[in-house]
């Protein structure tokens, strides 16, 4: 099917005629799916099926220990197209998430395209969506969760109001503002948040869920190891680390506990710019980027084949991680100082 539609502006309309003429409804988000992703397509799923439809979600990898509260009762599985196949050709939307690159999908987005039913992107991330029937890509939005709570305010001003949904919408919009930190943090998430905490939410709760329970006996010996291994360049600016998983997980390390590295070496006075460089084992080299807020490193991740938002980003590389940190920090290091250049 092809409706072939970019929406840069909040006209659900279209979106609404699909969700209240259609009964059947597969979910997605991004590999190594966030706070955003997830709450994003819980809040939406329990809207849809409070009214009598069915939702299936079905995500590229699993959730992240950090995240395992969200859920309840099964609602989210991991794909498997020997076991998924014939509920997707059943199926009448499907709608993804938060996803930045239609190729983070990873295998169901390749299964997709076969298929000819509707195909929705509901996103706050800049990247390459053209697979979708309808885009609805929003830059502006501080999450996609924000998204969410537009749409279903549009459709039911009630709908917020239930602490089923609200929770996950909560916790997205928490997830991609760092806790209400960071300068995406406008007027329509706070009082959307505002809301949501009146509908029941307890943000303390839900930030030491997302926050607070990360810190396991493993994750404290891959930060030990991080900063083991931490090298700074450009007199303190940019900080970055490398770490292989298979030299951690002798010492209890799990591979959830290599997460969010970056956010913890930007938090280091005095660096703008900081790089988590990690291997899984038999896995392309994972890089995250994170900046304080000046220097764009979206730019350094697009070179990679990667992306996210200016000051927020990543990429897999190919070959060893002495040469992806080489090539990586190298390029890094240029848009450094292009954008020195520019100020």
């Amino acid at each position: 099917m092809s409706i072939d539609q970019t929406v840069k502006h909040r006209n659900w309309e279209v979106l609404q005629t699909l969700l209240l003429e259609n009964d059947k409804f597969i979910f997605s988000t991004h590999v190594q799916p966030d706070a955003d992703g997830v709450g994003s397509e819980l809040g939406l799923a329990r809207y849809l099926t409070s009214l009598g439809k069915t939702v299936h979600i079905l995500n590229p990898s699993p959730l992240r220990v950090n995240l395992e509260f969200l859920p309840i009762n099964n609602e989210i599985e991991v794909y498997d197209a020997s076991l998924h196949a014939d509920l997707i050709a059943d199926s009448d939307v499907f709608i993804a998430f938060d996803i930045g690159h239609y190729d983070r999908l990873l295998e169901i987005g390749v299964d997709l395209q076969s298929i000819d039913i509707p195909k929705v992107s509901i996103d706050h991330h800049p990247g390459d969506k053209s697979q979708f029937d309808i885009q609805y890509d929003i830059p502006t939005a501080s999450s996609t969760g924000i998204l969410i709570y537009d749409l279903l305010n549009s459709m039911d001003d009630t709908a917020n109001s239930h602490l089923d949904i609200a929770v996950p919408l909560y916790s997205a919009m928490m997830s991609d503002t760092g806790n209400f930190r960071f300068n995406n943090t406008d007027p329509e998430t706070l009082m959307a948040a505002a809301n949501l905490v009146a509908a029941g939410v307890k943000p303390y709760e839900l930030y030491v869920y997302l926050y607070e329970d990360l810190n396991t006996p493993g994750r404290l010996q891959v930060i030990q190891r991080l900063l083991s291994e931490l090298r700074y360049e450009c007199g303190g600016r940019l900080a970055w680390s490398v770490i292989n998983f298979e030299d951690i997980r002798p010492l209890g390390a799990v591979p959830d506990d290599m997460n969010s590295l970056s956010d913890f070496i930007r938090s280091i006075r005095g660096v703008e710019v900081g790089i988590s460089i990690t291997q899984m084992s038999g896995e392309k080299v994972d890089v995250s980027f994170r900046s304080k807020g000046k220097i764009p490193i979206n730019t350094v991740a697009q070179f990679f084949g990667g992306g996210g938002h200016a000051f927020a980003a990543g990429c897999h590389v190919e070959g060893t991680l002495e040469n992806a940190a080489e090539s990586v920090v190298k390029k890094t290091l240029e848009a450094i100082k292009a954008w020195d250049g520019n100020v």
